[in-house]
């Protein structure tokens, strides 16, 4: 019993430690204190730590995990409501992704606009000379 008690603590330890103490304890219920004034967390606490890391790492925010808790503690674990976030996230994702790729097309293109012009002598960085109209790269 010792045994589990602390393989139970090491693991809720390194649950809050990776999520974050505070933003943990606005999610679980408050523990009992033992005599001693020491909050006693169960099985059940840890393995709902273990739940909330796992949504966080697929970029769920506090407010949206603390909807995954109140469906995770729905004695029916409904499957489509679940499903409706994750396609939310994945579209979120998927938004985020295009922006960086435009992004890094918007880089390309300024990098290139400067090595064209260190080529020349004297060099002026287009980038720096540049009005609110016009596109990295498009400078001449």
């Amino acid at each position: 019993m010792a045994c589990k008690l602390a393989s139970s603590r090491r693991r809720l330890v390194s649950a809050l430690t990776r999520f974050g103490f505070t933003s943990a304890m606005h999610l679980l219920p408050r523990p009992p204190r033992t005599q001693g004034g020491f909050r006693r967390y169960s099985e059940s606490d840890v393995d709902t730590l273990a739940f909330i890391r796992r949504v966080q790492g697929l970029g769920f925010k506090l407010s949206e995990i603390r909807g995954l808790l109140n469906l995770r503690g729905n004695r029916l674990q409904p499957c489509a409501p679940v499903r409706h976030r994750l396609e939310e996230k994945l579209s979120d994702v998927q938004r985020k992704l295009a922006d960086l790729h435009k992004l890094e097309h918007e880089l390309r293109l300024a990098l290139r606009s400067c090595n064209k012009e260190l080529r020349k002598r004297p060099a002026h960085c287009p980038i720096l000379r540049e009005t609110n109209n016009s596109k990295p790269g498009s400078a001449k």
